[in-house]
Order: C-alpha cells, then sequence, then structure tokens
C-alpha cells in the first residue's frame, strides 16, 4: 500500500506534461486532439472537429420529436378510408431485417 504514496505527480520535475494526441484512423478528416497537463494543475483538451459534430447531431436528434405525427396522421387517415394497403411479403422482410439487425 505504500507505493501509492511514491508516485510521482505532474509538478515533479522530470514528466513531459505536453502530449499530443493523433486518435483519427482516418487523419484526412480529423484534426490532431491536444492534450495539456500543466503544473498549475489545469486540464485543458481539444476536441476534433469529428466530435463537435457528433455534439451537435446528438443535440439535434434530442431536440427531434419520438413520433412523425403527420406521418401517423396520414396513416390513421388511410385505415379509415380503407386505403391503406398492407404488403405481407414485404412486411415478412422488414421483420426479418429488423431481427437480424438486433443480432
Amino acid at each position: 500500500m505504500s507505493e501509492i504514496n511514491t508516485i510521482k505527480t505532474t509538478s515533479q520535475v522530470g514528466l513531459n506534461t505536453n502530449r499530443n494526441i493523433n486518435t483519427s484512423a482516418n487523419a484526412s478528416n480529423n484534426k490532431t486532439q491536444e492534450v495539456s497537463v500543466k503544473s498549475s494543475g489545469v486540464d485543458t483538451v481539444s476536441l476534433t472537429d469529428t466530435a463537435t459534430q457528433l455534439r451537435s447531431l446528438q443535440k439535434t436528434l434530442a431536440d427531434a420529436p419520438a413520433v412523425d405525427n403527420d406521418r401517423v396522421s396520414a396513416i390513421k387517415a388511410a385505415i379509415a378510408e380503407g386505403t391503406y394497403n398492407v404488403e405481407p411479403a414485404e412486411l415478412a422482410n422488414n421483420m426479418v431485417n429488423f431481427e437480424q439487425q438486433l443480432s
């Protein structure tokens, strides 16, 4: 247990506190992610363009409604009018594809 007390911290002399990490598998679209640790104890992180785009997309999806009310209304109207047609083969294929995607 005493080994924990002998671990060097970033404020000790001789440690490399600045590191550049290239996290992109396809570096053509991503910038290098820079992670800097300063001896003052302040950490900074710069996100790649891809991470920023993903964050924006996540916010857009979170703000979008879970149900397309216009489509639901159109289907309800088609059922009420008797014009809604179900293709059994297409429905079966869609169900099989959905199950395959889950596994």
